[in-house]
């Protein structure tokens, strides 16, 4: 007997709340799959149906979030012939905040280091193409001038995310693009 898909998401779907209801009060490492499927309301078998340890998990919820962003990227706004800062990255963020409260973890001071590294790489092409394109600069000034822009985006949108309360995300870009790209 097959199961159906609906329930298979929402037991899915369970399990990571409840794996991120403790990630949001302790380390990973110290995350059992005992507490995550007593949390969940199901049993340790119905826990290896979906993931290999807490670690494969995690990783889904970050692969999740990444290939959101990476369809984005790809899919549409790499296609256009011009890039606005404001409105593409402001999809950006959008995507972003549909995954509620694990974006800003992931993102932030004690986020996975690996994650920000592949949000840089899905990012990376539109400052390539459409920021750094016609710079004067090559080679580690180049590669240095293109972290900068990619550490520094992160980083202040991580900032904000955090913000208990933050200003309008229209605001955000704003304060962005006039410190990125003064007049």
């Amino acid at each position: 007997m097959k199961k159906q898909p609906a329930v298979t998401e929402q037991t899915r779907a369970n399990l990571k709340q409840a794996f991120w209801s403790l990630y949001l009060e302790k380390p990973i490492e110290r995350i059992t799959i005992r507490e995550i499927t007593d949390r969940a309301g199901y049993n340790r078998a119905t826990f290896y149906l979906y993931f290999r340890d807490v670690y494969d998990l995690f990783g889904q919820i970050e692969d999740e979030v990444l290939t959101s962003v990476s369809r984005l990227v790809n899919e549409e706004i790499l296609r256009e012939q011009t890039f606005d800062i404001s409105q593409h990255m402001g999809r950006i963020i959008e995507i972003t905040q549909r995954f509620g409260d694990v974006t800003p973890y992931l993102m932030g001071p004690h986020g996975d280091p690996a994650f920000a590294q592949r949000m840089k790489e899905i990012i990376a092409p539109l400052l390539d193409r459409f920021l750094l394109a016609n710079s004067q600069l090559s080679g580690q000034r180049y590669e240095i001038v293109r972290e900068l822009y990619l550490s520094g985006l992160l980083a202040a949108i991580g900032t904000w995310m955090f913000l208990p309360d933050r200003m309008p995300v229209e605001q955000l870009l704003e304060l962005i693009v006039t410190t990125l790209l003064p007049a």
